[in-house]
């Protein structure tokens, strides 16, 4: 089976300047999800018919698909006529949207195990929805056959309580689909050449047309504004987070928990109220993502707890405590079994297991060793104004509260750099590095400095 998405429409009501089907849910775009669900589906031959924004969309779809250009828009049998060199008259095609984001591979392959179980020349999908005002609704003759689309303007007063409505999909065999698109007619009020009327056309050549009823409206839901922008991502949502349920991970008040449809989660995981993930985040078994964390492609290893933190590219391993308020920026990679503790900041730094950072301090550009323990205040100065250098800490060493290392700089393993020290030369292995000026005391010296007191009146009595 071949697919044909249709995307190039304007989606003049998004009210933005970029393309409706780059618009995201959930992390990715509405036209990704649509490609997706056709490739889970062992759909591989796929055609995307954009509009004047192609070059966008192309830019924006990193995956194996022709794109054909539909120059003017003349409706969506126009949109599949433009891309009528990729079907083979041999072929089964299925038309889909890639405004629909909520489409599924099940339905897929549902839709054509229905076609080839009843050898029908065309199928078109027709569901249910609470309010079916203002769609097109389906009949069907006394066999369930396809009988006619009818507009919903232009519904009979007996035709009212139809509520199989269309959701404008179509899979038909190659040849049958080429037969009705070549015989479509733009005798209509916009002079446009609609999908729509394939399927009537092909029933009165005496072809034989079914309909697939399905139940789960919301796949079929498309977006064309805001608001249903945002219908969907709840619909998604919810859809994501049940999977996970069914993988055994234990979401704590899951209406204030967003996922991404691309992250990974391990069974056993904890994610507590507030949380955010994003991206190509991976976290592994029995960890515990704490409220109001956000984590954005990062990968986190088993049994390790993220309180209330934010990760960027960061990768974290087994058995680690980050946070409270820990800010882990790209490049950094933690080892195993350490803590890096509340307002603590590692940027494009690397540190080895064990090693401790328990609060108020930046690591940036560093390279850090084993059991290392990096004291309250105490940062790297990786940047001069001009370059960022690398500082190197070994194993075993300590780096005391309030030091400073001035990058570029090694501090060799076991050493020991004195609190409120400033390190610019190499501290040999097992040297303790002791850079502050000794203590000098001036007698009465601090009265200078001091601004008189105000006199204060007396209250009276």
């Amino acid at each position: 089976m071949k697919a044909i998405i249709l995307a190039a429409g304007n989606g003049k009501r998004m009210k933005t300047n970029f393309p409706k089907v780059l618009h995201t849910v959930s992390g990715k775009p509405m036209l990704h999800y649509v490609i997706d669900a056709c490739q889970n589906a062992n759909i591989t031959d796929i055609t995307v018919v954009v509009g004047k924004d192609g070059e966008k969309i192309k830019a924006a779809t990193p995956y194996d698909v022709n794109f054909v250009e539909q120059a003017e828009q003349l409706g969506t049998g126009h949109a599949v006529l433009c891309a009528k060199d990729n079907i083979d008259p041999t072929d089964k095609v299925v038309i889909l949207y890639g405004d629909t984001p909520l489409i599924t591979s099940d339905f897929l392959q549902n839709l054509l195990a229905f076609q080839e179980k009843n050898e029908a020349h065309g199928v078109i999908v027709a569901t249910k929805i609470p309010d079916p005002t203002g769609y097109g609704r389906i009949t069907t003759n006394a066999n369930g056959d396809f009988s006619a689309i009818i507009e919903h303007k232009d519904l009979a007063s007996h035709q009212q309580n139809i509520n199989d409505i269309n959701t404008g999909i179509l899979l038909a065999t190659g040849s049958e689909l080429l037969y009705g698109l070549i015989r479509l007619e733009n005798h209509n009020y916009q002079n446009e050449y609609y999908l729509t009327d394939v399927p009537k056309i092909l029933k009165n050549s005496g072809y034989s047309v079914l309909v697939h009823n399905v139940a789960d409206y919301t796949q079929f839901l498309g977006v064309n504004s805001q608001k249903q922008l945002e219908e969907a991502a709840t619909a998604l949502r919810q859809r994501i987070i049940n999977r996970h349920f069914e993988n055994g991970v234990q979401i704590i008040d899951s209406s204030s928990v967003y996922i991404d449809s691309t992250v990974e989660i391990a069974a056993g995981v904890t994610l507590h109220p507030g949380v955010i993930l994003q991206g190509e985040t991976k976290i592994g078994e029995n960890s515990t993502i704490g409220a109001y964390s956000q984590l954005a492609n990062s990968v986190i290893g088993k049994t390790t707890t993220i309180r209330n933190s934010v990760l960027e590219s960061a990768i974290v391993g087994d058995h680690c405590q980050i946070g409270p308020f820990t800010y882990l920026r790209p490049g950094t990679e933690i080892g195993d079994y350490c803590r890096i503790g509340d307002f603590v900041e590692v940027k494009n730094s690397v540190i080895g297991n064990h090693t401790t950072a328990a609060h108020l301090a930046y690591i940036g550009d560093a390279e850090v060793g084993d059991r290392v323990n990096f004291g309250c205040g105490a940062i790297t100065v990786n940047y001069n104004g001009v370059v960022k250098n690398k500082t190197i800490v070994e194993d075993d060493a300590f780096i005391g509260s309030n030091v400073n290392l001035i990058a570029p700089v090694v501090v060799h393993s076991g050493g020991f750099v004195a609190a409120g020290s400033t390190i610019t030369d190499e501290v040999p292995q097992d040297a303790m590095a002791i850079a502050r000026q000794r203590q000098t005391n001036k007698e009465g010296l601090a009265k200078k400095f001091k601004k008189p007191k105000k006199a204060t009146k007396k209250s009276k009595k």
